[in-house]
């Protein structure tokens, strides 16, 4: 019995939410910084922190759209498409 979309769209999308909450945290940080070219040392090193903590979310869901569009047989970026869009990303006119 083979893997079949059904079976992977839910971790998907869990891993596409936690990518999506790590982009957040890091907007959030950069909205709260400000300038960079201001920051302190110390600011410096929490941005270089948040940055890592982002990095794992997002080489998971990579990993994991590789090895499932693999698996099941769907090209990369229409699997990405679809967890995207069930996860409620709206997509930008030129993404159409």
């Amino acid at each position: 019995m083979g893997i079949e979309l059904s079976d992977v769209l839910d971790e998907l999308i869990e891993l596409q939410e936690a990518t999506d909450e790590a982009h957040a945290e890091l907007t959030r940080l950069q909205e709260e910084l400000g300038d960079a070219a201001q920051w302190t040392d110390e600011q410096h090193v929490t941005w270089r922190d948040a940055w890592e903590d982002a990095r794992e979310p997002w080489w998971l869901l990579d990993t994991a759209l590789d090895h499932y569009a693999e698996t099941i047989g769907l090209d990369r970026d229409e699997l990405e498409a679809t967890v995207q869009k069930t996860a409620g990303h709206v997509p930008l006119p030129d993404e159409d």
